[in-house]
Formats: structure tokens, C-alpha cells, sequence
């Protein structure tokens, strides 16, 4: 077990030293624009990116909590299993993201995903949709970044083909985003009238 233990922590090391800051620090600016133009971001991923993708909504919209703020317009959307199994069931499980935009998401709202491998049809078929719209795109991705990263306005491709690696650095980078948000309310004083 030690050696499993000193293994993957120095892979993570070796992970963690390679993501790239700039597209961080540019979704952090796309969340503080849409916080700011009262907009609407939306999450969404599969497996343990829908865990990632649900922990950011939480994270941000618990963040601007207080009395006399304006609260944080954000939804996971994957946390109806009712809607996405009805939709998966009914039309087809690359829609339960996409046929949740319709009607919702509108030009200059953000739309993050998470996905390590950047190929799931369903994730792809939110970006798209999202782009068609004229919403913004960030996306938290590993591997290559595979399709996402060239669909998404935003890519963040954590450089390992390792699931567990490229999940734990999505959710650090998800704790800086929070920080980051964090700062910006604490120094504009981002209150309501």
C-alpha cells in the first residue's frame, strides 16, 4: 500500500506543477462577469465530474449567503434524476444536458463542464447547444482535452490520463475559482442596494 501511496501522490505532484494557470484565471474572470451582468452558469458532467460539477454549483451560490448580497445565479444540471432519466428514456441519454438548456439558457449566461475525457456525447451536446445560444463555454477537462477543447470558448485540460489524478485537480481548481470569487466580494463589497 505505501508504495500505491507515494505513487500516486508524486504523480499528482507531477500533474498539479503542469496545469496551465491561464485558462483558470480566465473562467475565474468569465464567473466574476457573469456574477456581475446578474447572468446564469450552469454545470453539468458525468459520474464523478456530475460530483465536481454539482460541488461547484454549492460552492459558488453558498459564497454570496449574506445579509443585503445578491445571490450567485447557478445550477447543476444534474441533480434532477427524474429529468435526466425521463429524458434519457424518452429521447436519448446525449440530450439529458442539452434539452435542459432550451428555454433557459440565454446569450452572455456560462456554461461549465466538466468531463476528464472530453468526449461524452452528452457533454458535447450541451456545448454545443450552449454555443448556438450565444452563451459562454468553460470547460474542465483532462487527457487531451479530447472534442471539448476545441468546442468550449474555455478549456482547462489537466494533463494526465489518469481519472482519479485529472478528477482531484479538477476539484482543486474549482476550490481556486471559489477563492478567487471569494476575493472579488470581499474587496468590491458586491452587495445589493
Amino acid at each position: 500500500m505505501e508504495d500505491i501511496i507515494n505513487s500516486y501522490l508524486a504523480r499528482s505532484r507531477d500533474v498539479v506543477a503542469r496545469v496551465p494557470h491561464g485558462p483558470i484565471s480566465t473562467l475565474g474572470q468569465a464567473l466574476l462577469r457573469a456574477y456581475r451582468n446578474d447572468k446564469q452558469v450552469f454545470t453539468l458532467g458525468n459520474g464523478g465530474s456530475a460530483s465536481t460539477a454539482s460541488h461547484m454549483a454549492a460552492d459558488l451560490a453558498t459564497s454570496t449567503i449574506g445579509p443585503h448580497m445578491r445571490r450567485f445565479r447557478i445550477t447543476s444540471l444534474n441533480e434532477n434524476a427524474a429529468i435526466m432519466t425521463a429524458l434519457a428514456n424518452d429521447i436519448g441519454y446525449e440530450f439529458i444536458f442539452s434539452e435542459q438548456l432550451i428555454e433557459v439558457i440565454r446569450p452572455g449566461d456560462l456554461l461549465i463542464a466538466v468531463s476528464a475525457s472530453g468526449n461524452s456525447p452528452n457533454v458535447l451536446e450541451a456545448i454545443r447547444y450552449a454555443r448556438r445560444e450565444s452563451a459562454e463555454v468553460g470547460a474542465l477537462l483532462g487527457f487531451d482535452g479530447g472534442k471539448a477543447a476545441q468546442l468550449a470558448d474555455i478549456a482547462i485540460v489537466v494533463p494526465s490520463d489518469n481519472y482519479g489524478i485529472v478528477e482531484d485537480v479538477h476539484l482543486m481548481v474549482n476550490h481556486m475559482l471559489v477563492e478567487y470569487f471569494l476575493g472579488y466580494l470581499a474587496s468590491s463589497r458586491a452587495w445589493t442596494a
